[in-house]
């Protein structure tokens, strides 16, 4: 299941695009919306979605503004427009695709499919590039950790906490976004701003005042509510 957020400034708008999707695709789940570019931004630093629906004339700050303003970027963007002549700005913008208003449903179909059809190769194309240890920067020098050893990643300010097996633990000298675009997002999953999981690594799923995950070193990790029903499937996937 993709993730996908929708920006535009007309509540209608969104309306009829959430409807086109529901309609024509199962494999994409709206998770949130905004009616201005300031919400936008919030929406995809918060939910990290993998497609992002984007009116370009919004009053304020216009779609192209919106992209200027975003550290997390790793997304298929999508604009949805009434207006032709922003094509090659859109292009420059490395939308995946630009979508005229009145929004055809074939359209958003063929879309969702080109869409599914490159995220396919993007997961293939990592999982050749990932290795099965990382290299990690400590304050006495460089050590090698086999993947299957770690069970956690917590930040900790700029720097990062490896839980492993056996209790070991060390801190590594980069931020944890670093670590995460390191390791095989099918077996690391971020559940958290604050965490990274293996999740295979985890044992069960605790609903006692909040949500977590409790792991094999019987440690308890916070799933942030946004991510409680995708923590849900890709814990029933394991290896999603």
């Amino acid at each position: 299941m993709l993730r996908a957020v929708i920006i535009d400034d007309e509540r209608s708008g969104i309306n009829a695009l959430q409807l086109l999707i529901e309609r024509n695709s199962e494999q994409v789940k709206i998770v949130a919306n905004a009616t201005n570019a300031t919400q936008g931004i919030s929406i995809i630093e918060d939910y990290r979605p993998e497609i992002v629906f984007l009116d370009i004339s919004m009053p304020g700050m216009n779609g192209f503004d919106l992209l200027k303003q975003l550290k997390y970027t790793d997304f298929s963007l999508v604009f949805t427009t009434a207006h032709e002549e922003y094509a090659i700005q859109a292009i420059k913008s490395n939308a995946f695709d630009y979508l005229l208003k009145p929004l055809d449903a074939q359209e958003i179909k063929n879309c969702i499919a080109r869409i599914i059809e490159e995220n396919k190769k993007i997961k293939n194309q990592r999982k050749d590039a990932f290795s099965n240890t990382l290299c990690l920067s400590v304050k006495d020098g460089v050590i090698y950790i086999l993947h299957t050893d770690i069970i956690r990643l917590e930040a900790s300010g700029s720097y990062t906490v490896f839980y492993l097996e056996n209790k070991v633990k060390h801190i590594g000298s980069k931020g944890l976004k670093e670590y995460e675009a390191q390791l095989d997002p099918r077996i690391f999953y971020r559940c958290h701003n604050s965490h990274l999981i293996n999740i295979t690594k985890v044992v069960r799923f605790v609903s006692t005042d909040g949500f977590f995950a409790k792991m094999t070193d019987d440690s308890l990790v916070e799933i942030a509510r946004k991510n409680k029903e995708q923590f849900l499937e890709r814990l029933k996937n394991k290896t999603g």
